[in-house]
């Protein structure tokens, strides 16, 4: 714990001489690894309630639909196909958290934004890669009642993480890359219609 303790003081420090250098790219990386790495930290006292709480929310798909029931004590669903019944269960990797931390880490020191900005992305943010993953989630069940346990690699490993990736990648597209542009006043953001020409 006191070794904690200690690198966490000497990380303070070196980001302070980084900004007061005015060496913003390493202000950007050591602060986005270190927010980055305090997070994974903590995660051992968070993980079970946030994993418990998202087999939770997306039970109510399962009721609505009647595709798979959730136990959301044990992080599972059960999904029946046919005779076959398949248990799921969401561990850290399924449940978003690592994406979520690692967005939460790089818009901490992303230096477009003001604080309160950054608060309020933040916060969005986080509830969008929920939502990704709840659909990336939905879409691997709907995929194995629908077609049998045979499809579960290709739903997880391939048609899944497509999914979700693709949504995530649109977001940090709208958090940093554009707002990137349209803080540099270089003129608003949009794209050019090619009827107009």
């Amino acid at each position: 714990m006191i070794f904690k303790i200690l690198l966490f003081v000497i990380w303070i420090y070196v980001l302070t001489v980084l900004k007061r250098g005015k060496l913003g790219f390493y202000h950007f990386l050591l602060g986005s690894v270190g927010t980055f790495l305090i997070l994974l930290d903590l995660m051992p006292y968070v993980k079970r309630f946030f994993i418990n709480g998202f087999v939770w929310v997306l039970g109510f798909a399962g009721e609505l639909t009647g595709m798979y029931e959730s136990y959301a004590r044990y992080g599972m669903f059960f999904i029946n196909h046919n005779d076959t019944v398949m248990s799921l269960y969401v561990d850290m990797e399924c449940s978003g958290l690592i994406e979520m931390m690692v967005f939460v880490s790089l818009l901490a020191f992303f230096p477009v934004y003001k604080w309160w900005e950054k608060i309020r992305t933040g916060i969005l943010g986080v509830f969008c890669i929920c939502i990704f993953n709840f659909i990336r989630i939905f879409i691997i069940i709907a995929m194995i009642f629908y077609f049998g346990t045979s499809v579960y690699s290709f739903a997880h490993v391939i048609v899944g993480r497509i999914v979700f990736y693709v949504l995530t990648l649109i977001l940090y597209f709208h958090v940093f890359t554009k707002r990137q542009i349209v803080r540099q006043k270089v003129g608003k953001f949009y794209y050019e219609d090619v009827a107009d020409q």
